[in-house]
């Protein structure tokens, strides 16, 4: 009894303290796959006979074998001879590797349970129907341009007391919201001032306020007004101590400090400049001083080291990895995600204690074909320290230069050339919308590698008159979908010249990016990029911009000229239009 006790006391002792032991890395390449594992192709066929003939298979290649069975039975005749032959050899495959089989359910139960815990599938709707209907009426007058009256009805739903005390947090913030954009549309600075105060009186230090406030100090600096511009922002309650927000209003501050304080203008430059990661709002402040941007020189095999070097991992950690290794060099890499995924979930809420897992763990995805994954937990790390240790840096800029990679090289080369489009800019569009994963489809049904939707990929193939697309399954097809998608680039190019405007209508649509530029296409690059009124699409077009700074300093390996991308937008396009890219 009491050797019972000592036992469950150790156990229990183990299971709290979580303690370490060493974990030996391996280094994978990162995996790019021109057709995604669910598409039946011709290498498909070819590792499945090469296991095959393979002598002693482990249990992991069985599945895999069993997988590659399974996979080529659905693109067979249904009840034909080999559909048979393919379903008897997966049925003899699954009783050997049952055990595994049960491992992987059991992780995408426990996987699925933990994202329901954390509300991460609960989505945000309107649960008051009226106000649902109300917001969609003046929603769809706003997205006609009629501004004026899309005002006075989000004025209506806002003085309406019914509406405001009997709606959600979401429901009332999403109404809002929707007022301020419209009056900030419509220019008026006593509607837009008048919008900022309801959201603040509503919620004094919520995003939704702060954001509220740089669009409103926005439009004082526009108006030739830094002061106010200053005062706005300066006073503006902020709780989000994000490195990409704290970057966002150092920059802003610095802009408008310029022409009243320059000594404290100077000072919010040197905090942009100190912070973790250059990127674009630093390219911004340097292109306005007329400096070169560079990024960090970083010696990668030095600061890679724990891809060489035995590393402390707490010991539940290490059997995830351990997990994730094998099934990588089985060619299992969806059955690692589970494992890599049950890992990151064990240590995001202290990424500061985990640094060499986080790091290993992010460059296993990328083995695994998971480049997003990858990226989720380089924010984590950047995010977990408002100004990350010295020690951390090269780690972190060399880690960030592996996120910036050139898949299908010698095909994105040919079509740039082709095309006369940048070929860093292809990248930047590329890795913004589908993180190299040709097979990733959106919540719209947008495809593949850089994320058309069928109906307009359709419609680009018969202006081209390229043959080959026969169907919508073409999309999937990495290198056919990136055909289609510098075709599209090419004419964006011709009527949107310029990387922002290029970026917003390949997101939002031409139609669209058109009526934002011929309404703040006066404004430098920074104010319109901000003044676009969809987040998803403000956020888009940062992040492309960001992303092509660093292709392009990647390739050049010094400083960037401060007119790599023009502060000032050329003038409004013809009233012409091709299809839009909806989302």
């Amino acid at each position: 009894m009491v050797l019972r006790l000592l036992i469950l006391t150790v156990l229990g002792v183990l299971l709290l303290c979580q303690c370490a032991t060493k974990h030996q890395p391996i280094r994978f390449p990162a995996t790019f796959q021109k057709f995604p594992e669910e598409l039946f192709s011709s290498s498909t066929v070819k590792e499945c006979r090469l296991l095959e003939i393979k002598p002693d298979l482990t249990s992991l290649e069985k599945k895999r074998l069993m997988d590659l069975y399974t996979l080529e039975s659905k693109h067979v005749k249904f009840n034909s001879e080999r559909f048979q032959e393919l379903l008897d050899k997966s049925e003899k495959l699954k009783f050997e590797v049952e055990p595994i089989l049960s491992e992987s359910e059991t992780l995408k139960t426990e996987l699925f349970l933990e994202r329901k815990e954390s509300g991460e599938d609960e989505k945000n709707e309107f649960q008051n129907e009226t106000l649902k209907k109300a917001h969609a009426q003046v929603y769809q007058l706003w997205n006609r341009d009629e501004n004026e009256q899309a005002l006075f009805k989000a004025k209506e739903l806002v003085a309406n007391p019914d509406f405001s005390k009997n709606s959600t947090r979401f429901e009332w913030m999403k109404i809002l919201n929707l007022y301020f954009r419209i009056a900030h549309d419509v220019g008026d600075v006593l509607a837009i001032t008048e919008a900022y105060q309801k959201i603040k009186e509503y919620e004094s230090c919520s995003p939704e306020s702060a954001n509220a406030a740089l669009l409103l100090s926005l439009t004082y600096y526009s108006k030739q007004e830094p002061q106010k511009a200053i005062d706005v922002l300066s006073s503006q309650c902020d709780e989000d101590h994000s490195l990409s927000n704290k970057t966002r209003k150092s920059y802003w501050l610095y802009r408008f400090q310029k022409s009243v304080n320059p000594k404290l203008a100077e000072n919010e430059f040197q905090t942009l400049s100190s912070l973790a990661l250059p990127g674009y709002y630093l390219y911004l402040a340097k292109s306005e001083r007329g400096e070169k941007f560079t990024i960090p020189e970083v010696n990668l095999e030095a600061s890679r080291k724990y891809l060489d070097e035995v590393f402390e991992v707490p010991v539940l950690i290490n059997k995830y990895l351990l997990k994730a290794e094998e099934r990588l060099k089985a060619g299992l890499n969806k059955d690692a995600n589970l494992f890599l995924t049950k890992a990151v979930n064990e240590v995001k809420e202290h990424p500061e204690r985990n640094l060499f897992s986080m790091l290993y763990i992010a460059h296993l995805f990328r083995a695994a074909g998971n480049h997003l994954e990858s990226m989720k937990i380089f924010s984590l790390l950047v995010g977990a320290h408002k100004t990350p240790p010295a020690e951390w840096t090269p780690m972190i800029h060399s880690e960030f230069l592996e996120m910036f990679p050139r898949p299908f090289a010698d095909k994105v080369g040919w079509l740039a050339k082709e095309w006369n489009i940048d070929e860093d800019f292809i990248y930047s569009i590329m890795r913004q919308e589908s993180a190299f994963n040709p097979g990733v489809v959106s919540s719209s049904n947008a495809r593949g590698l850089m994320q058309l939707m069928p109906s307009l990929a359709r419609s680009l193939s018969q202006s081209w008159k390229y043959q080959p697309y026969s169907t919508d399954k073409v999309l999937f097809q990495a290198e056919e979908n990136l055909k289609i998608s510098t075709y599209h680039l090419y004419q964006l190019q011709k009527l949107a010249p310029h990387y922002a405007l290029m970026a917003a209508a390949y997101n939002a649509g031409f139609k669209r990016t058109r009526r934002w530029w011929q309404k703040f296409g006066n404004q430098s690059l920074d104010v319109f990029v901000e003044f676009i009124p969809v987040t998803e699409t403000r956020n888009y077009v940062k992040l492309v911009l960001r992303n092509y700074l660093y292709y392009k300093a990647m390739r050049t390996g010094g400083g960037l000229a401060p007119n790599l991308i023009t502060m000032t937008l050329p003038s409004s396009p013809l009233p012409r239009t091709i299809s839009s890219k909806k989302r």
